[in-house]
């Protein structure tokens, strides 16, 4: 039977392998073409008044060795003549660039629309809810001869898959920062300014942009809300300034020449706002965590691996409150901790579909293995065994379907791991009092992880409606110092001698006979 098992499983894996490669073999590779093609090499986004070179070496020549002639029309009214030009247009707008070639056997055109700017700003964004609203932006902007740099991470589930992936794209978007007049971030939390900050740690040698001319604003819905974690982040980058204001300021940051009417704009305008500079946010004597913390940063620790660090001691405090205060029963505070802990890193929607497989695969394999006579470890093994090959076959079929990305798999593989290990505590239980027992100890222990997901600032969304609790964990990075109060909170818990809520609840019937 077990034999039989294994081959079912091992040919279900062959026949997607098998398919797969059989698709990609399917697909057409492209051929080069046979005919004159000219190519246009430039960038799509144009400094205004500033010589930029056109280049034409790319194009696909049949007849290399004949004269060629290259002939470039600016839509401006200029023209030129050669396989690489310089050009500089006089005003802001959209021109259309036209480049004709011929060999002496073919004559070829071919155009490229390009975007002249007299401003150009960086918007580091993963506000996947608003997309559409910032392509009205960006239209917006052209119209006022602004060119807005889109560096996104739609689609991220969390503010540390968002922060990954936007640092991979800032590195490759090294020029763009240079280059820019102004940046402005408008992610969840500080995935952004995190981010920023770990580009130019991990750059440093590289990085030649100077970030003491350049204003920075994030859009916060609330604007004194991430103050302290901003203020950290300032001392890292370095920027003129730091200017906090709510979504709405995007349209007079657009419009605004420099810092100074931008933000006379905002005083005129009445919209709230706060400028960080290194003047601001000084620490006190009783903020010697902080201090600590400032450290870990300019030392190149991310914020958000801090912010974990200090949120194990309120998701440890909420398992030991929920079990002794409220009387619900899990596997231990490890398991519920360790639970919301990869909830916070890859998102509650991924971690219950990565759980619950390695459960339902688990519970099944050992179930099947049941008769055949092993040791416990060894059957362990084979059951973790069998439990990452199905999470091995979930990943590629969730590329295939493209339900997850490259990106988001590569950051959250190793949480997912490490749920997938779990399985272990629920086959043990199984096996000691039964598969009902079991679910019911899994179902509480997730649970309260969900339940400690939510106060350490993860979201919960139920598709038609999301929540999310943020205050806790601003609380905790501004006031580190806060960690502490939780050893007293414990040891009250700790003391805590009567009865549990679910026991009044069930008992409630004696409990009132009592009484009377």
């Amino acid at each position: 039977m077990f034999k039989k098992i294994i081959s079912i499983f091992l040919l279900g894996l062959f026949i997607m392998t098998a398919s797969v490669f059989a698709q990609t073999e399917e697909e057409e590779l492209p051929q080069p073409p046979t005919y004159l093609q000219p190519v246009i090499a430039t960038d799509k986004a144009l400094e205004v008044q500033k010589s930029t070179i056109f280049d034409a070496s790319l194009s696909f020549l049949p007849h290399p060795d004949s004269e060629i002639k290259y002939e470039w029309n600016f839509g401006d009214g200029n023209r030129n003549e050669g396989v690489e030009v310089l050009h500089a247009y006089k005003e802001p707008g959209t021109y259309t660039i036209t480049l004709t070639i011929d060999d002496g056997y073919n004559i070829a055109t071919t155009e490229l629309e390009v975007f002249v700017y007299r401003k150009l700003i960086v918007l580091i964004t993963d506000q996947t809810a608003v997309q559409e609203r910032i392509e009205v932006i960006k239209d917006f902007a052209e119209k006022q001869g602004v060119y807005i740099k889109l560096i996104e991470s739609f689609g991220s589930s969390t503010e540390f898959i968002s922060e990954e992936v936007l640092t991979k794209k800032l590195t490759e978007e090294s020029v763009s920062l240079q280059k820019a007049n102004q940046i402005i971030i408008w992610t969840k939390e500080n995935a952004g300014l995190n981010a920023l900050s770990r580009h130019i740690q991990g750059n440093r040698k590289k990085i030649t942009t100077n970030f003491s001319q350049k204003t920075i604003t994030v859009l916060e819905s609330n604007v004194t809300r991430n103050l302290n974690r901003i203020q950290r982040q300032f001392k890292v980058i370095k920027p003129k300034s730091i200017v906090v204001a709510k979504e709405a300021a995007i349209y007079p940051i657009i419009e605004s020449r420099d810092e100074e009417e931008f933000i006379n704009t905002l005083k005129k305008g009445g919209y709230e706002y706060k400028i960080i500079t290194e003047k601001t946010g000084k620490l006190r004597p009783w903020n010697f965590m902080s201090y600590f913390v400032n450290l870990l940063i300019n030392n190149g620790i991310p914020d958000n691996i801090i912010a974990l660090l200090l949120l194990l001691p309120i998701i440890a405090t909420v398992v030991a409150f929920m079990k002794q205060f409220v009387g619900v029963t899990t596997f231990g505070i490890y398991t519920p901790s360790i639970i919301t802990l990869s909830f916070l890193v890859i998102g509650m929607h991924a971690g219950l579909l990565t759980l619950s497989a390695a459960i339902i695969i688990g519970g099944l394999v050992r179930s099947l293995l049941r008769k055949v006579r092993m040791l416990f470890i060894p059957r362990m093994a084979v059951v973790i065994t069998i439990v990452s090959l199905a999470l091995f076959l979930i990943i590629i079929a969730s590329v295939y379907l493209g339900l997850f990305n490259a990106e988001f798999l590569s950051i959250a593989i190793f949480p997912m791991l490490i749920l997938t290990t779990l399985v272990e505590k629920f086959v043990s239980v199984k096996t000691e009092k039964g598969l009902s027992s079991a679910s019911t100890l899994m179902l509480s222990t997730v649970f309260v992880a969900i339940i400690a997901y939510f106060i350490a600032g993860g979201e919960i969304d139920l598709g038609f409606v999301s929540f999310k609790l943020e205050y806790i964990k601003n609380l905790i990075m501004a006031y580190p110092e806060i960690v502490l109060l939780l050893i007293i909170i414990n040891i009250l818990l700790g003391k805590w001698s009567g009865l549990r809520i679910l026991e009044r609840i069930r008992f409630r019937e004696v409990l009132r006979h009592i009484e009377e």
